[in-house]
């Protein structure tokens, strides 16, 4: 794209109704006279009340705890230099934009238009009151550091000049990943920076702190090396003089003859190839100017190939962005009431980011990146921006860090990490807080799960994140030699039981005797029963069966039929159950909502209807939710003359004599099930509100419904879970991701779990 169509499109994006990137939305009722009176007077007073006498009730009676202020003069915005307060409005509203959709943060974007330090500074703390943090952006060096430290020193909630310290900390995550692929010590390595304002010499302060020795590490600026030569002749200031090295005079390309590491943080085209040639072997070169850095990948790489580069841009890999930061360490600051951002919170930040790229990276980001393949390596240093494991990995561990330095309002004792961690997932969506309860559960007894499709990608990454979140003991079926490559050629390092179904002795004897018994008087012989279960798809449900395993799962590259007839035929249905039922849980616009049959029952009867209603309700009830029924039709309550819905009639019948507790009611049509006025119209209901129980009339009908629903409104589906056989097996959908995969090994272990609890009870 030419600069002048990103520029016609950035002004209309700006522009379009309405003006700007950000908006303040009300977050309680206030369509009412007596909510008015609760949100502003008389009924204000009392929490104003209580915050005066004690304010830190301001965090539970304000939007204080989740506010932060993005504050900027205006004096140094991105490549364009000091261009006033009011220009510089654009980007404090997009920061406030990234604060929002990356970690749930509200913003005020505050422009002051003060140069002077003394009165900046008196300016921004003038307001704090209003905030739960202050992030301080595009303010020009030196002026920068005396401001943060005084704002940082007066203020008793955390300050943060993101410029100064978010390309430290992710820089260092690559730096500690990067040193590790090419396997040298970070105490050994010269350490370049070009460049010294703010950006440079926090990092340069950060890598210190990381292990880099100080005589190791040269800085320069655009008159040359860092030297004490320079500092004696009065050139450098306060800041730069702590980073003088004693030794000769010289420019960039000197410092870079024999460097480990090259940091980047000036102007574009700055490093040469033959500067870069002069490196050490196995070079990091991260060329961090924007939008130009001072080097590209492909001069790089036209004179080194073993090197590993990093950029601040998009269309390379291992791009730093800052984006991998601030959101995340001022959502830690905050939910522990942090008074200040310490540098042990900046290290975990850190760390974090580097632990976590070398985690399997999940189907949902490999698809906001084209379906790139990503692993731990030159390529892949840190994690990408639309991670959004970023979010618990990174809050959690800055949140830690501030209760165990003593800067947290929380003590030790009232900070549980493990529930904070939960509520983190929450943020990322109903599914996922629901679901962490799930994985919790299947952690207290592992269960064995064995996969029929163990050789496929998605599943040797689920395998693995099962393992490392021990959730369950995989079992891999498949060509054990092909597994092996898979996971080598992922980058997984992981042990599980892996069977190649071809040899497994059990093929011929056990096995096949099970299923001669099951299936003879269908016409099945011995020898078709040894044939049948050379396939994983019969081999794994006949593992159920013998409890060799305790679950099973399979359909990520099967046909749906491929999966559920097995398991009909040798797991069998459960002699309790009312009927075998295929159901998906989904949530939607924050509702937890369950929909059955979508995969089984074809056209239900009354009787079948009536068993789906009961079975759906039960799984339900097991993932905390208090079922309420609807009983979907084309029309409320047999208002069609022409078409009576006497089939659904006759099944809520039939569901109120089998379990006279269920709360259902119908035929209704799903608006009138799930909107309130709507059910106005209609008093003698059995509930009020949202269904969150919805039976359709046929597999048809609920299959279209779902798919539209993921598809059109962006629900969050989990399934299709089965109900009603004897052992827990489930089907996955084809083209599930790692995410959804674990998810349904997590149902799949806790049904184990209450199966294995029944069988003792009997």
């Amino acid at each position: 794209m030419d600069n002048k169509q990103l520029r016609d499109d950035a002004l209309n994006y700006h522009s379009s109704n309405p003006p700007g990137k950000v908006t303040v939305v009300p977050t309680k009722p206030h369509g009412t006279q007596r909510e008015l009176s609760l949100a502003y007077s008389p009924g204000v007073a009392y929490p104003c009340e209580e915050i005066k006498d004690n304010a830190d009730d301001a965090y539970k009676y304000t939007s204080k705890g989740n506010l932060v202020a993005v504050i900027s003069n205006g004096t140094a915005v991105l490549g364009l230099g000091d261009i006033g307060a009011l220009a510089s409005k654009p980007v404090m509203e997009g920061k406030g934009l990234l604060f929002k959709a990356f970690a749930d943060i509200d913003v005020f974007d505050i422009e002051v238009d003060r140069k002077d330090v003394d009165q900046f500074v008196e300016a921004v703390k003038a307001i704090a009151p209003t905030f739960g943090g202050i992030n301080l952006e595009d303010i020009g060096a030196p002026e920068c550091f005396e401001i943060e430290r005084r704002l940082v020193e007066e203020l008793d909630i955390p300050v943060m000049h993101d410029d100064q310290h978010g390309t430290a900390i992710i820089s260092g995550a690559a730096l500690l990943n990067g040193l590790e692929v090419v396997e040298k010590g970070i105490g050994d390595v010269k350490v370049v920076i070009l460049g010294a304002g703010a950006s440079a010499i926090s990092c340069a302060k950060h890598y210190l702190r990381l292990g880099v020795m100080p005589e190791n590490l040269v800085m320069a600026d655009s008159k040359g090396i860092i030297t004490t030569n320079r500092a004696e002749k009065g050139e450098l200031n306060e800041y730069k003089s702590a980073f003088a090295r004693d030794i000769d005079d010289g420019d960039v390309g000197d410092a870079l003859d024999g460097a480990d590491v090259f940091l980047g943080l000036s102007k574009g085209g700055l490093v040469s190839p033959e500067m870069v040639s002069k490196m050490a072997n196995r070079p990091l070169i991260f060329a961090l100017a924007n939008p130009d850095p001072e080097i590209t990948p492909e001069e790089v790489m036209s004179v080194r190939e073993d090197a590993i580069v990093a950029t601040g841009r998009s269309d390379y890999p291992n791009q730093i962005n800052n984006v991998l930061g601030f959101p995340y360490i001022f959502r830690g600051a905050l939910d522990v009431r942090a008074t200040e951002i310490t540098e042990g919170m900046k290290m975990a930040a850190t760390n974090a980011l580097a632990q976590l790229a070398k985690e399997p990276v999940p189907d949902d980001v490999l698809s906001a990146y084209g379906g790139e393949q990503m692993q731990f390596g030159p390529e892949y240093l840190i994690p990408k921006p639309f991670d959004a494991r970023v979010l618990i990995w990174e809050a959690s561990a800055v949140a830690e860090a501030a209760v165990k330095e003593g800067v947290s309002r929380l003590t030790a004792e009232e900070f549980d990490a493990e529930a904070y961690r939960e509520e983190l997932e929450a943020r990322l969506g109903l599914t996922r807080s629901i679901m962490r309860r799930v994985i919790n559960q299947a952690k207290r007894d592992l269960k064995k799960i064995v996969f029929c499709e163990g050789e496929d990608p998605t599943i040797l990454k689920a395998a693995a994140q099962c393992i490392a979140e021990g959730i369950c003991k995989p079992i891999l079926l498949g060509q054990v030699d092909r597994i092996e490559a898979g996971k080598e050629e992922l980058g997984l390092e992981f042990e599980c039981e892996t069977i190649d179904v071809r040899y497994d002795s059990r093929r011929r004897a056990d096995y096949a005797d099970e299923l001669h018994r099951l299936r003879g008087r269908r016409g099945l012989t011995k020898d078709d029963a040894v044939r049948q279960l050379k396939s994983a798809t019969y081999f794994a449900p006949m593992m159920v069966r013998m409890r060799d395993a305790d679950g099973y799962l399979g359909g990520v590259s099967h046909h749906y039929p491929d999966i559920v007839r097995p398991c009909l035929q040798v797991i069998g249905p459960d002699p309790e159950s009312h009927r075998i039922v295929g159901m998906y849980m989904m949530t939607v616009n924050g509702q937890l909502m369950f929909i059955g049959d979508a995969t089984i029952n074809i056209y239900p009867d009354s009787r079948t209807l009536a068993e789906i209603a009961i079975q759906t309700a039960k799984v339900a009830r097991r993932f905390g939710v208090k079922p309420k029924v609807a009983m979907l039709s084309f029309s409320n309550f047999g208002t069609s003359e022409e078409m009576r819905t006497d089939r659904i009639e006759e099944a809520i019948e039939m569901v109120r004599e089998m379990e006279p507790d269920l709360i259902i009611d119908g035929p209704m049509q799903a608006d009138t099930a799930l909107v309130p006025e709507i059910q106005d119209d209609f008093p003698f209901m059995s509930f009020k509100g949202p269904a969150n129980v919805l039976i359709c009339p046929n597999l048809a009908s609920a299959n279209i419904a779902y798919k539209l629903l993921q598809r059109v409104a962006g629900a969050e589906m989990t399934g299709p879970i089965l109900e009603g056989l004897s052992r827990p097996a489930h089907v996955l959908q084809r083209g599930d991701s790692v995410r959804e995969v674990v998810h349904m090994a997590a149902i799949c272990a806790v049904d184990a779990q209450r199966e294995a609890k029944q069988r003792l009870i009997d």
